[in-house]
């Protein structure tokens, strides 16, 4: 693309979006895209595509920076969407929750608290991360043993393809659409569930192979927990835990005498030692992988592993590395290892 396609393009964009268009360099992406623009509703993301269709400009949407990287670009326009984090509830019963790309998870979780609803899932990283941005990287969190991956709990999502077109995409064809990473957005139908009585649980472990064993016996025998997860010594006592491996979740009140025995057998059969009510309330509260909004967002690396390698990969060496790990088990019976360096949460 010349200079002055670029040029012309950018001051279509200045036309529509005044200030709320920054030209480059954007400081984001390797080497630079060519401008930053914050759009406040669906129909600008509209006039936006349009846009940058016509000068054949691609667009990449911004989360919040709890991914590693971005998509970011040569001759791409960036879109930020902190101007679009509005969300509507249904007037019924019905379990969902609608949102924009700019609204954070948490922010979601702290609005449906309030009529006793919670998501589904939602991510580890929720204090930071938005839901455009993890609907573009999907994944598995908070309530993925019940739920699965967030795509599967997707009820439907408002899009504004290359060039403009609007599609509102239905459940069955979320996965494949975000897969393919074409268009943008503008907002989501997610899957909601009853709350505010689950109950947290927490066992603590000596060995990787005990861990790992008492993982999978809990999902062979299909116990009804909501959400499964557990840390590694090194991430345990850096969020002061305790000592060795940590074993924690949670289930719905209502579903106790289906699942206390089956904890109880599985945590003894692998040498675990159960937590104190506290202290598993504790645990539960250090659910999110560390990110706060006043501190820069450490960059984990992600790995999915399936839960038959669990225990060889736990016990595996980190090549010299100090890093913690945070992971997290999924209805597919895969697990999302979450690394950090050490030396970014002191």
């Amino acid at each position: 693309m010349t200079d002055a396609r670029y040029d012309g393009a950018l001051s279509a964009l200045e036309d529509i979006f005044g200030d709320r268009v920054k030209r480059g360099p954007t400081g984001i992406g390797e080497p630079a895209a060519l401008a930053i623009v914050s759009p406040t509703s669906a129909g600008e993301v509209e006039r936006l595509a349009e846009v940058a269709g016509r000068f054949f400009v691609p667009l990449v949407g911004l989360g919040a920076g709890t991914a590693r990287e971005t998509d970011a670009r040569e001759e791409s326009i960036l879109v930020r969407f902190d101007l679009m984090s509005g969300m509507r509830l249904p007037d019924s019963d019905e379990p969902w929750v609608e949102a924009e790309p700019g609204a954070t998870l948490l922010s979601l979780e702290n609005n449906l608290e309030t009529r006793g609803l919670g998501l589904a899932v939602y991510p580890t990283s929720a204090p930071r991360a938005t839901v455009g941005g993890w609907l573009a990287m999907d994944g598995i969190g908070v309530g993925s043993y019940e739920y699965g991956w967030l795509s599967e709990n997707v009820l439907s999502a408002d899009m504004v393809l290359p060039g403009g077109e609007r599609r509102m995409v239905g459940e069955e064809d979320v996965r494949s659409v975000l897969e393919q990473g074409a268009g943008l957005t503008v907002s989501a139908r997610l899957r909601t569930r009853r709350a505010g009585g689950d109950v947290p649980f927490g066992a603590a472990f000596g060995a990787p192979e005990d861990l790992a064993g008492a993982v999978a016996d809990l999902f062979g025998t299909g116990v009804p927990l909501w959400h499964l997860a557990f840390l590694d010594p090194e991430m345990t006592r850096a969020r002061s835990l305790g000592e060795g491996f940590l074993l924690f979740g949670a289930y719905p009140a209502e579903r106790a005498a289906a699942v206390e025995e089956v904890l109880a057998d599985a945590f003894g059969a692998r040498r675990g030692r159960a937590l104190p009510a506290a202290d598993a309330h504790r645990a539960w509260g250090e659910r999110f992988f560390p990110v706060a909004p006043s501190r820069p967002t450490p960059a984990a690396e992600r790995v999915l592993v399936p839960l038959t390698d669990l225990a060889e990969v736990l016990g595996g060496g980190r090549d010299g590395r100090r890093t913690a790990a945070q992971g997290t088990v999924a209805q597919s019976g895969e697990v999302l290892l979450l690394n950090l360096d050490l030396c970014e949460m002191a």
